[in-house]
């Protein structure tokens, strides 16, 4: 992960910066799936949890409005070279591929998953473990359901074709990490240049 790619989204008067965001996220999710592509890192250097403003307004968690991709120079190379962004470049500011400035610091970039569904979780455990529904609620009540409160993505399923969130937690890491990352550009484990 020695270089970088910065893409931000320009200020538009018909489409919400939030609804181009996920558009960019969509097409890169499909681009690396389809280039099965585990070498690109995604980050977010607008990303900011919930919080009150300086006149103590609520502020509602953010990605902000770049992207950073990471990778070496040739797998980002190869990256831009499929014009994914066909379509998108009206929108985008694209800069070019960028060496890590020396002494970055690390992050990790992950997906946060919530159980935000009792009621789908006990369907799947009465199809899976053959029990009854008041067995299924005792093990799953519905308080159980989780919130989270993090920045995110609204994306559709390609295997399923329905609307999800991919929920976004980003931190500081205190060492590198090497690993692979998924079809959206994070990883479990591995850590990514921060500046």
């Amino acid at each position: 992960m020695n270089h970088y790619l910065d893409i931000r989204i320009l200020p538009d008067p018909e489409f919400a910066a939030p609804l181009l965001f996920n558009a960019l996220y969509a097409k890169l999710h499909r681009t690396l799936a389809e280039q099965q592509r585990s070498d690109i890192g995604a980050s977010f250097p607008g990303y900011a949890l919930a919080h009150r403003n300086a006149e103590g307004k609520a502020q509602p968690p953010s990605l902000g409005t770049q992207l950073r991709l990471h990778g070496s120079d040739a797998a980002l190379e190869a990256l831009m070279a499929s014009n994914w962004l066909h379509g998108m470049r009206d929108h985008l500011a694209l800069g070019t591929i960028q060496p890590v400035p020396p002494g970055a610091s690390y992050l990790r970039v992950q997906r946060k998953q919530a159980r935000s569904s009792p009621t789908r979780e006990r369907d799947r455990l009465m199809r899976r473990k053959g029990i009854s529904e008041a067995e299924a609620r005792q093990r799953i009540p519905d308080h159980r359901a989780q919130r989270l409160d993090l920045p995110y993505l609204t994306l559709n399923s390609q295997s399923t074709g329905q609307r999800f969130c991919l929920f976004i937690t980003q931190h500081a890491a205190p060492q590198a990490a090497s690993g692979i990352f998924n079809s959206y550009g994070l990883s479990p484990t591995a850590t990514l240049p921060a500046f």
